[in-house]
């Protein structure tokens, strides 16, 4: 199955933040994606029985496999590509996918205050 089909646009918020910011915790990954908390964990267990996230440590902290940078640059270059790349921007700026539906209500990020943990090598 190709990546457009198998990702969300949660999936896609969650896996460009941990792909830009390094490894966080869920909660944190929810405040800076807009994301509720509860869906956020719901995706990163998916997303990880995908081969697209991995755990940093036993404290929850997740960062993006190479997997999951490949599947994300796969959905970039399909975004990139589509005619409709408009209506897909909106979409996903209303916190919706781009085929109209709603994974989950969307939060307003809290601004992410708290301290991000180091990644690990």
């Amino acid at each position: 199955m190709p990546p457009s089909a198998t990702l969300t646009d949660a999936d896609r918020r969650v896996l460009a933040y941990l792909a830009a910011d390094g490894p966080d915790y869920p909660a944190l990954v929810a405040g800076n994606t807009g994301l509720h908390v509860p869906l956020v964990e719901r995706r990163i267990e998916s997303l990880t029985a995908l081969g697209y996230l991995e755990a940093v440590s036993g404290e929850s902290i997740y960062r993006t496999t190479a997997a999951g940078r490949d599947a994300l640059d796969g959905e970039r270059t399909v975004a990139s590509t589509d005619e409709g790349g408009g209506a897909d921007a909106a979409a996903v700026a209303d916190g919706g996918n781009v085929d109209g539906s709603v994974d989950d209500a969307v939060d307003d990020a809290d601004g992410g205050d708290a301290a991000r943990p180091e990644e690990s090598a």
